[in-house]
This record gives C-alpha cells, sequence and structure tokens, in this order.
C-alpha cells in the first residue's frame, strides 16, 4: 500500500513539472513598450484594472508590479539618480516621458474629479456657482499642475470670468466670492419728483386727458417735455390710468388724393342725435381735409341740400374764400342731398368742384367720420331734452377740438395750429424744450454723481 502511495504521489508531482515547463515554454514575453502602453492605459482610468488585466492576459499583481517599477524607475530619473551624464540624450528622452507621464497623470486626476462636479451642473453656461464652489474651483486651478489656461477650458469657466472671482477673493476673502445683490443705479435722465408731481396734479385736474394729450399739453404749459411714455409709466403707477368710457375704433383706408394745403379740401356729411321729446336732429359739419379744422357747422331738423348750401355758406365766409380760382373742392358721400341738383347748382354758382365718394364706402371720407365718432363719444354720455340744450354742447366741445385737442395724425397739434399756420412755431419751441430738459437732467445727474 505504501509502494503504490508513493508512485501515485511521483507520477502527480511529474505531470504538474510537465504543465508548468509548457507555460514556461509559451509564456508571452513582453517587451519594455508593451509593459509602459499597459501601465499607461491603467493610470488613464479609461478602463478598470481587472478588465485591463483581463484582456491583455496578465495578473493583476504582474500589473501593480510593473506600474511600481514604472514610477519607481521614473522618480530615479527626475532625481537624477543616474551615472550618465545630465546632457545625454537618453536621459533628455527620459525626462520628456517623465513630464509627459505627469501631464498625462495631472490631467486624468483633473478629469476624474471635473467628472464628480459636472453632476453638479459646473461648466453650464450661465451656471450660478455659491461661494463654496468659486473658492474650489480657485483652488483646483491653483493645485493644477496644468496651465490656467488649459485647466479653466476644461471646466468650463471663461478667463474673465475667474480673474474676477480671484482679484475678489484677494481683495477681501471668502466674503468677496458672494453673490453681490443687484441694485439699479439712477439714470441720468430720471424725473424729477416734483415734475412727477406736477404731473399727476394735472391728471386730476383734467381726467378727460390721455396720456399723450397730457404729456404735450404739459410740455406746452410748463415748458419741460414729458414723453407720452414717462406719463403713461407714471400714471400707471399711481393707479391713475383708467378705460375709455367708449369704444376706439381706428380708420380703415385713407383718400388716395391727398391735399397739400388748407382750404384745398373740404370734407361734409350728416351725423344724427336723438333729443327725448322732440325726435331726431342731424347736424351738417364742413372739416377742413388738410388740417381736419371744423370750419363751420349746422344743427338741423332736416337733412335737405338748403341745410348743405347754409354750411357751405358758413364755411365760405369763416374762411375767407370767395376767390373763384382758388375755390376749396368738395368731398361727399352719395346721399340724396349730396347728389340733389340744387347743390350742383349752388357749387358751379360758386366755382366749388365736388367729389363723391364710392358707393358702401364710408373710408373715403374717413376724416369726418372719425370726427363723428370723436365727437359722439363724448356727447352721447349725457341725455338730452331741447335742441338748444344739445347744439351748446356741440359748439363747446368743437371749440374744445379745434383748439385745444392734440390730434395724434397732426403731430400733437391741434386743427386750429395746422389751419392757421402756427404748427412749425410749436414744434421747434418743443423741440427746443425736449432738448434743453434733457441737457438740465444731464447736468442734474453728473453733479449728483460727483
Amino acid at each position: 500500500m505504501k509502494a503504490k502511495s508513493s508512485s501515485s504521489k511521483s507520477g502527480k508531482s511529474a505531470a504538474d513539472q510537465t504543465v508548468k515547463n509548457i507555460r514556461r515554454a509559451t509564456r508571452k514575453i513582453y517587451s519594455a513598450e508593451e509593459k509602459i502602453r499597459i501601465v499607461l492605459e491603467g493610470l488613464s482610468r479609461e478602463t478598470s484594472v481587472a478588465e485591463l488585466c483581463r484582456r491583455e492576459g496578465i495578473a493583476q499583481s504582474m500589473y501593480y508590479k510593473w506600474s511600481k517599477e514604472f514610477l519607481e524607475a521614473g522618480k530615479q530619473r527626475l532625481a537624477g539618480d543616474t551615472v550618465r551624464a545630465a546632457t545625454s540624450d537618453e536621459v533628455n528622452d527620459l525626462r520628456r516621458e517623465a513630464r509627459d507621464l505627469k501631464e498625462v497623470v495631472a490631467e486624468q486626476t483633473l478629469e476624474i474629479r471635473l467628472l464628480k462636479k459636472r453632476g453638479r451642473g459646473w461648466g453650464v453656461r450661465r451656471m450660478r456657482y455659491s461661494a463654496s464652489e468659486k473658492l474650489e474651483i480657485i483652488r483646483t486651478v491653483e493645485q493644477s499642475h496644468l496651465s490656467a489656461r488649459q485647466t479653466l477650458d476644461r471646466i468650463g469657466i471663461p478667463r474673465t470670468t475667474f480673474y474676477r472671482w480671484y482679484d475678489r477673493y484677494l481683495a477681501s476673502g471668502f466674503d468677496g466670492l458672494n453673490d453681490r445683490q443687484p441694485h439699479p443705479g439712477e439714470a441720468w435722465n430720471r424725473i424729477p419728483d416734483h415734475i412727477r408731481k406736477q404731473v399727476h396734479d394735472m391728471a386730476l385736474d383734467e381726467p378727460e386727458l390721455s396720456p399723450r394729450e397730457l404729456a404735450v399739453k404739459f410740455t406746452d404749459s410748463k415748458g419741460y417735455f414729458v414723453s407720452e411714455a414717462s406719463v403713461y409709466r407714471m400714471l400707471k403707477a399711481a393707479n391713475m390710468i383708467t378705460s375709455p368710457a367708449y369704444v376706439v375704433i381706428k380708420a380703415a383706408d385713407e383718400f388716395k388724393d391727398k391735399p397739400a394745403r388748407i382750404n384745398e379740401q373740404w370734407q361734409t356729411d350728416f351725423t344724427y342725435f336723438k333729443i327725448k321729446g322732440w325726435g331726431w336732429y342731424y347736424l351738417s359739419t364742413i372739416l377742413d381735409d388738410y388740417s381736419r379744422y371744423v370750419i363751420s357747422w349746422k344743427l338741423c331738423s332736416t337733412m335737405k341740400a338748403k341745410d348743405v348750401t347754409d354750411t357751405i355758406d358758413q364755411a365760405l365766409n369763416a374762411s375767407g374764400c370767395h376767390d373763384k380760382a382758388a375755390m376749396p373742392r368738395l368731398l361727399s358721400d352719395n346721399g340724396s342731398s349730396y347728389v340733389a341738383e340744387e347743390l350742383a347748382d349752388f357749387l358751379k354758382a360758386k366755382g366749388m368742384g365736388h367729389v363723391r365718394g364710392r358707393p358702401y364706402h364710408p373710408q373715403t371720407q374717413g376724416k369726418i367720420e372719425r370726427w363723428h365718432q370723436t365727437l359722439k363719444n363724448r356727447i352721447l354720455l349725457d341725455n338730452y331734452y331741447l335742441p338748444g340744450h344739445l347744439e351748446h354742447e356741440i359748439g363747446q366741445f368743437i371749440h374744445y377740438y379745434n383748439h385745444e385737442r392734440y390730434h395724434e395724425s397732426l403731430n400733437n397739434l391741434t386743427p386750429a395750429d395746422v389751419y392757421f399756420g402756427r404748427g412749425p412755431t410749436i414744434l421747434d419751441r418743443r423741440r427746443k424744450i425736449k432738448q434743453q430738459t434733457l441737457r438740465q437732467r444731464a447736468l442734474r445727474h453728473h453733479a449728483k454723481a460727483a
């Protein structure tokens, strides 16, 4: 039994020895370049050490042995532990390889840190960083073996932003890295408080004025320029903007042949009002097409050609147009009173031309239609029981319309300013007031800043 046992053991050891010899004979021999490649790939951390060793067919202990020998050899080379001359090509190559390796390790170390930070939003455009994150970025740039430019490019922080943080950190320490609370500076053209109060007072005294009309009237009466937008903002902040008591509708198409001077073309039309207990009354109006000035008007109980001719006679006397060579042209619709033979004979005798708009197209007389809308927006807010009462209110509003109401299409002039030729002088004065006001605001701002 003993002999049999000893013989089996000797056979097993012989087989193991044979396997070892075969492995030794077939074992792959790695060159120095291959070892360096494997070590560098492991240091780059792109793949795990276990996966790398499995792919290359080596044990992990072998990899760590090569890595330790590689780093120790590099350390000795960097320390100058060599008997060869420092100027030899081999030493220079080793130094260059060590420097490259050091940069690779630094890049990979920085990349690993950034991978952890990117989950917190580092490098995202317009990212807001806390003071502690700013300090951590400063420390990362200071401790990195790469240049500040390369490090910031990898982090995704603009250099101007970083150096602004760094200057604040050097000047004020950690507290300097806190975000500064935004506070708007005072604008150089800010309207003074006493001017704002005057605008509010005027708005309360004349609540019927729109912000546009209020801005123009304030400029003309106070000699201080305030824009329409500024007036609107001031009134809105004071909760003084109210909805109108009527619906504003923009005019549609315009007359294609626009007059170039006053008394070149007049528009005329009828509109109607109801007086309780008296029935319907009709307003006949002559409106200058160029200036929108109401030259004459008549409240009638009918809409006959005689009512139209009476209104035209009043307009001719009021305007002083008696020269047949320079008589205005009349623009009207196709109502029965305007196509009547009586009106045609009257106009022929006066030497006036007559143009009628296309049927069912009131846009041709858009200016007088818009005048009727403006008039009714105000007049129809009240009830009237006597024709004299209605006639008085219409007269009051026409005076306001001609001489006080600023018209947007007339560069915020009144129709009377345009009709009587005062427009250029008023616009020039407003321009000078605006320049003077802006100059005063700039000087006040500079004096306050100094």
